[in-house]
């Protein structure tokens, strides 16, 4: 199998000695748990975003009701959400949108290696084990290659296909081995080059000190990336997810532009030296209607990850302040909040069209998660003689005419990623 152009995913730093002085600790989880609870009054008393005629109806009727986490562990899928889940965030009603892995491109689902068995990397092989990161999220030199499951330091990692072993890069951040389709990082090798591998018996190697996690990354047979998690073609059974998406209150420009905050909490949470964080989304997309329902623009995809895309278009995906935690944060501290700020509307999308009479219209902004759970939250929104009525916080960044995307679009060679 040809071997891919090698994309690096870490950046490295020596781990932090881990402070775990206790009142410290218990100071911290009471300020999350204040905060938490905080989220939860705020999310209750707050009115709902006003939207015109019959979306109201529907929306006051189909909304989604999340419970707010009410602590700092136990399991809540909100334990790392940077704002509270959007009481308008609703369900799309049946035929709304169509499944995230409808796209039509070749492996976005099934094609399941050749000899590859079901399981996960990890012991237990056939139960779940949490994520950390997906793929395509930011990196500082490349869009993620791989699917982080959340092991701690010293965890054997197994391989799922057998074949021969290539060991990679033996050392250092992005030390790897490759068996068949699968690449398996942040991991000290325990197999040769050459070595023969049984899936489930075999141990490749073990997870690097200060990782906390193994990168599971997958190849196809033109030696491309592609989603580990997609539906008849992934290893990683069981998998389960049944929290949808959560999006925020997007930011709009007189001209069109939209940005939005979207997370992807997960069913599964664990404490590791860290707590299972909220991922990144799929995908987002966008519907312009008006205010009675009748679509006005097609459902614009700002992004789709059924595949690794391509990093030169990071910057039409993501807003400037777009960011993971970062290896530091998960390899010294309990909790690490990201923040993903998306483009859905102006970046690989076109903007909400301006040649529309003045009034009010409706945006809905669309959410996938791994799992094709969807989210989906409607906007009430101002056309005025002079363009769209500005809401919320738009990146100034992205109000030059150069913009965000005039940056140099040459990946970070050899910085390793950070996760």
């Amino acid at each position: 199998m040809p071997q891919a152009a090698i994309t690096t995913i870490d950046t490295s730093v020596p781990r932090r000695a881990r402070i775990a002085a206790v009142g410290a600790l218990l100071a911290a989880a009471a300020a999350l748990a204040v905060t938490l609870g905080i989220w939860a009054e705020s999310t209750t008393a707050r009115p709902s975003r006003a939207l015109p005629h019959a979306a109201a109806r529907r929306s006051s009727a189909s909304v989604v009701r999340r419970p707010a986490a009410a602590r700092l562990l136990g399991g809540s899928p909100y334990a790392t959400l940077p704002f509270p889940p959007d009481r308008d965030d609703r369900a799309p009603t049946r035929g709304e949108v169509p499944s995230l892995y409808a796209d039509g491109l070749s492996c976005s689902t099934g094609c399941r290696p050749y000899g590859a068995e079901l399981g996960w990397p990890l012991r237990p092989f056939h139960q779940q084990h949490p994520l950390r990161a997906g793929l395509n999220e930011l990196r500082p030199g490349s869009l993620h290659v791989a699917l982080d499951i959340q092991a701690p330091d010293g965890s054997a990692v197994y391989a799922v296909q057998p074949g021969v072993a290539e060991v990679l890069v033996r050392s250092g951040p992005d030390a790897r081995v490759e068996v068949g389709n699968y690449v398996y990082w942040h991991i000290n090798p325990a197999v040769e080059t050459g070595q023969l591998v049984t899936p489930f018996k075999t141990v490749v190697g073990h997870v690097m000190a200060g990782y906390g996690h193994v990168a599971f990354s997958e190849l196809d047979y033109t030696g491309n990336y592609v989603n580990p998690l997609r539906p008849g073609g992934t290893v990683l059974v069981p998998y389960v997810n049944r929290v949808p998406p959560v999006i925020g209150p997007p930011s709009l420009t007189a001209d069109g532009q939209a940005t939005v905050a979207a997370y992807s909490p997960q069913t599964l949470v664990r404490e590791t030296t860290y707590v299972t964080p909220v991922l990144a989304p799929a995908a987002l997309a966008y519907r312009l209607s008006t205010d009675r329902g009748t679509a006005l623009t097609p459902l614009e995809w700002a992004f789709r990850g059924t595949h690794l895309l391509p990093w030169a278009d990071r910057s039409l995906i993501y807003a400037p302040d777009a960011q993971a935690p970062g290896y530091s944060c998960f390899a010294s501290r309990l909790v690490c909040v990201p923040r993903w700020v998306y483009r859905v509307a102006g970046g690989l999308t076109p903007p909400l069209p301006t040649a529309l009479a003045p009034g009010r219209y409706r945006l809905t902004i669309y959410a996938w998660d791994w799992a094709d759970n969807v989210t989906a939250l409607d906007t009430a929104v101002t056309m005025t003689a002079t363009g769209w009525k500005p809401i919320g916080d738009f990146p100034t960044a992205l109000l030059s005419p150069s913009g965000y995307a005039g940056e140099s679009e040459t990946p970070v060679r050899g910085l390793a990623a950070w996760r």
